[in-house]
């Protein structure tokens, strides 16, 4: 609690909660930290098939915290500052996106600046109604430089990239939605239950098919026709193979079976 994160877990679901309300939840080094430790035991859990990052408050984040080391130290080189950047949000971020397991945003209040592109690390992004995204980096000068530009890009395209980015405009959640950026939105007053509910059932869905769509996706965005159909075939030869597929095409087939004694036939 002295560092404003409060980590839960139930039902497979790691429930990881900025709360530093009275602050916005601006992130702190301190929470970044908590934050690299919970992706961490979460990447290495079995047990935990699904992690959700949430808040407390009408903010999910105002950004990160803006103090004088949020940028690379004074006299830093170019090639200085971009190891700094590296080994700071970069590197964070990328991990949450190579985890081989679904992350999911749930942002019940405004989103704006670090949070924002923390969130398009992961794999799905739900927002309550009232929320509003924004990033303010215009307003110092500078660019949203962990993913702000280029996971924005790639999941909404240059058109809204240039809006949120070179214009700084605020969008609201449905205009999210429509961009692409956001999933699904959910009434304020419902926004917790349904988030949760969605994270619930994420963690009953197959172990390693998930895994392995992650990747597949993955890579698919990024290759040719041909060459995504030998992904998905890779793929699959893997999870044909495997116990976990095995086990549920039998547990169908009883199920199946046990409907046919039922009806007489």
């Amino acid at each position: 609690m002295t560092d404003h994160v409060i980590e839960l877990e139930q039902e497979g679901v790691l429930e990881f909660r900025l709360n530093r309300p009275d602050k916005l939840n601006a992130i702190t080094p301190a929470m970044l930290a908590r934050l690299r430790e919970a992706v961490e035991r979460f990447a290495a859990s079995p047990a935990l098939r699904v992690m959700a990052i949430t808040s407390s408050g009408p903010y999910f984040t105002s950004g990160l915290e803006v103090t004088a080391d949020i940028s690379p130290p004074e006299g830093s080189s170019t090639l200085e500052g971009r190891a700094w950047y590296r080994n700071t949000y970069h590197r964070l971020f990328d991990e949450i996106e190579a985890i081989e397991k679904p992350v999911v945003a749930a942002h019940q209040g405004h989103c704006f600046g670090g949070g924002l592109e923390l969130s398009l690390s992961c794999d799905f992004r739900l927002a309550a109604r009232g929320t509003t995204y924004r990033l303010p980096e215009i307003d110092i000068g500078a660019l949203p430089g962990s993913g702000g530009v280029s996971r924005l890009t790639r999941v909404a395209g240059p058109h809204w990239a240039r809006w949120l980015v070179m214009a700084g405009e605020r969008v609201t959640a449905d205009e999210a939605l429509a961009m692409g950026f956001v999933h699904r939105v959910h009434d304020d007053a419902v926004f917790a239950d349904e988030a949760m509910a969605f994270c619930r059932k994420l963690a009953r869905q197959p172990y390693e098919m998930m895994g392995l769509a992650k990747l597949s996706i993955e890579l698919a965005q990024d290759l040719g026709r041909a060459q995504g159909r030998n992904v998905e075939r890779i793929a699959n030869s893997m999870l044909f193979t495997g116990a976990e597929h095995k086990a549920m095409v039998q547990a169908f087939l009883d199920r199946q079976a046990a409907k046919r004694k039922a009806r007489g036939a």
